[in-house]
């Protein structure tokens, strides 16, 4: 049996001291299978973006935010089944104030707003496995992410997701590539002015990086994220970026 916990205190200029704990325990039954329990509690302030920054997506600041609170059980399952590593887990988060937005059905301009209390419950399982110089790793995932005063569904939220990922290192350099899975999703919570939720389609996407060391100290990295140009929105009247580069270095002192 092992038991873990721990404790922080942040100060926000705007909204004071707050203090929030986690504690965990696990319990091996048996040789390479363990239990575990979760508990925490969470605080999280509105960003200077979202108080007071420009509009984005259609989003307009709000400077009458209010911190999100949270707390949160977790439950596990974890083993090792032959070569598979695995976890099985499931959640239950309790938010107040959880920040969101709304906006109006015709012009489609928002502003960022509080749910004043909202329930995300899911589970999640996660694998992997070795397969020569690969690795192969597998995350599927259930969320149901729920508005407490209408039971809504919240926005922009894909209850159904699944990752993929393989790595492999050849001739010094470390590759992978990763494919994405996100379900339908509203897009909009209702309101006053829009009592419908639009739904955006669900859509996938693959990745692919590269990182070479050219010195011991010297490490390029290169990435083309959404490789076959996929076309897809995050919200609704945005068109994403497509296909997109990236070229970055880091250097040891």
């Amino acid at each position: 049996m092992t038991l873990e916990a721990s404790g922080r205190e942040d100060h926000d200029e705007q909204f004071g001291w707050h203090g929030t704990w986690q504690t965990t325990a696990g319990w091996e039954f048996v040789e390479n299978y363990r239990l575990t329990l979760g508990y925490g509690t969470g605080f999280l302030a509105p960003s200077l973006g979202q108080q007071f920054g420009s509009t984005r997506f259609g989003i307009n600041a709000n400077p009458n935010l209010k911190p999100e609170e949270s707390k949160q059980w977790e439950a596990g399952l974890e083993g090792l089944t032959g070569p598979v590593d695995w976890r099985l887990s499931a959640y239950h988060y309790k938010i107040t104030n959880l920040i969101t937005y709304y906006s109006d059905p015709v012009t489609y301009d928002g502003e960022y707003d509080n749910i004043n209390a909202a329930t995300i419950k899911g589970v999640e399982w996660t694998g992997s496995i070795d397969t020569g110089i690969f690795s192969h790793r597998v995350t599927l995932q259930y969320v149901d992410p729920r508005n407490d005063d209408n039971g809504e569904v919240l926005a922009r939220r894909s209850k159904r997701q699944a990752k993929y990922q393989l790595d492999w290192s050849m001739f010094d350099v470390d590759m992978d590539v990763s494919w994405q899975y996100y379900g339908k999703r509203y897009d909009n919570n209702t309101s006053q002015y829009n009592n419908t939720q639009r739904i955006l389609p669900s859509y996938s996407t693959v990745d692919v990086s590269a990182s070479y060391p050219i010195t011991d100290r010297l490490t390029v990295r290169g990435k083309i994220a959404n490789l076959f140009d996929k076309d897809y929105e995050t919200a609704y009247g945005y068109q994403t970026a497509g296909r997109e580069y990236y070229l970055s270095g880091s250097y040891t002192f």
